[in-house]
């Protein structure tokens, strides 16, 4: 009888039918937050985890950035390191780490904006074209990958290729551990739309002007156009007026600045900002103001979708 150790070592290799095998790239999801097994159970409730985690404000830890659609794919894996005796032994020494470029439909801004993760370690999803969901497993919580991200992109194009309008995607998985040893997936329903997981554009409030307690805001997203930027006021103006906005004053703006009314303004295609005449003449001379604007949860509920709003600080 052979002695052996491999009942503690080894497991058997027998597979189930319709195991999983990672399908073409779909979509990559930017998440460095966790699904706890209550919001996995079912394919509708993950469904609905990640198109609410996308929505998130970005402050928020359990925040999605869903990238585009991957429209070419190239692996680019590090090699395994192997070693070899002089009689012509062979064995890997240290297995390569896996990598590769996704290329994906981007102009310049959203490459600017892409470019803010370059050589940053998050974690991501891949979701595949059999519409599934893979990462790796925290305790009972479902996570991403742990990964390096940067990307490339924005030359002139040079006609011999697709370059016009798709930039570069580099992910360098970090953990072959988690990757390859302890890969987790989740099979999503047959109706399920990968596009609903939405990313977002920020949008600062940003001042223009001002008269006494009333303040005119701007809401525009800053971007490449030397001329201006893109205002959302015909969008999203007398939606984003009629929620509720928020301001502090005084150590870690703390103090609470009561709102009088925010208004449209259809001329300059702004907000008007009236703070509360009394609390705004006791402030003190160039006291700093930061005025918040409403959440992300409030801006969904009034349809404001695909965007986020960022505060902006004042002064008196």
């Amino acid at each position: 009888m052979a002695l052996s150790i491999c009942a503690s070592s080894v497991d058997n290799i027998g597979q189930l039918a319709c195991d999983k095998s990672k399908g073409v790239l779909n979509r990559l999801l930017i998440f460095n937050g966790a699904i706890a097994s209550a919001d996995y159970a079912s394919a509708a409730l993950l469904a609905a985890k990640l198109i609410a985690n996308a929505k998130l404000s970005k402050s928020d830890s359990n925040k999605i950035f869903p990238l585009g659609e991957a429209q070419n794919i190239e692996r680019n894996s590090e090699a395994n390191t192997e070693g070899t005796l002089n009689l012509g032994f062979k064995t890997v020494i240290r297995e390569g780490r896996p990598a590769y470029t996704i290329k994906v439909e981007a102009g310049s801004d959203l490459l600017k904006r892409l470019r803010t993760f370059n050589n940053q370690t998050v974690r991501v999803f891949e979701y595949d074209a059999n519409g599934v969901v893979w990462g790796t497993k925290s305790g009972t919580n479902f996570v991403g990958y742990q990964a390096k991200i940067f990307v490339s992109g924005g030359e002139i194009s040079t006609g011999q290729g697709v370059e016009e309008g798709f930039v570069d995607v580099q992910v360098s998985i970090l953990s072959n551990s988690e990757y390859k040893n302890n890969s987790y997936w989740a099979e999503m329903a047959s109706d399920f739309n990968i596009s609903d997981v939405a990313p977002l554009i920020d949008v600062p409030l940003s001042y223009i002007s001002k008269a006494t307690n009333v303040y005119k805001i701007g809401i525009k997203i800053p971007g490449s156009n030397i001329v201006e930027p893109y205002n959302i006021y015909d969008d999203y103006g007398s939606a984003i007026a009629g929620l509720t906005f928020t301001a502090g004053t005084g150590t870690n703006y703390g103090t609470s600045l009561a709102i009088t009314t925010v208004a449209v303004d259809a001329a300059l295609k702004c907000l008007t900002v009236t703070f509360d005449a009394t609390a705004f003449g006791l402030l003190g001379a160039a006291a700093p103001i930061k005025l918040i604007p409403p959440t992300q949860s409030a801006l969904d509920g009034a349809s404001v979708t695909g965007i986020e709003l960022l505060y902006v600080l004042l002064t008196k």
